[in-house]
């Protein structure tokens, strides 16, 4: 279990994907390329309980579960299993967010190209 699993959380293997594929640095070059922004998803689980992850894809491609939501571009808030179909590619961003279920904080253009990179980053797509 590595420190961006957070018990509870249907999502946690996503973070350890993401965490794994930046530490190759031709990916994690192209993410930072691709998205230019610190991102802070905030979840929420089946228990109630609260999780964020921040994701650098500005300066040092990296993944970190934290505390307390911090200063970034774009910030992601939504639930748990919401964020795994969307990581998973089985839910639409737009869709989420017109319904309700994806609150975006920050600069709205940067979350759009979030997807694109969770696409480079899946080793899943490539199989």
């Amino acid at each position: 279990m590595s420190d961006v699993t957070a018990e509870g959380f249907e999502c946690s293997p996503i973070f350890e994907l993401l965490n794994e594929a930046l530490k190759d640095e031709s990916l994690k070059k192209k993410a930072i390329a691709g998205a230019k922004c610190v991102l802070v998803i905030s979840l929420k689980n089946k228990e109630g309980k609260d999780q964020s992850w921040l994701l650098d894809l500005k300066k040092e491609g990296s993944v970190k579960k934290v505390d307390s939501v911090p200063k970034s571009d774009v910030q992601l808030i939504l639930k748990d299993g919401d964020f795994l179909k969307l990581a998973e590619g089985t839910a639409n961003g737009q869709k989420l967010f017109m319904n309700g279920k994806l609150k975006i904080k920050g600069n709205m253009m940067k979350a759009t190209a979030i997807e694109g990179v969770f696409k480079q980053l899946d080793p899943r797509s490539k199989l």
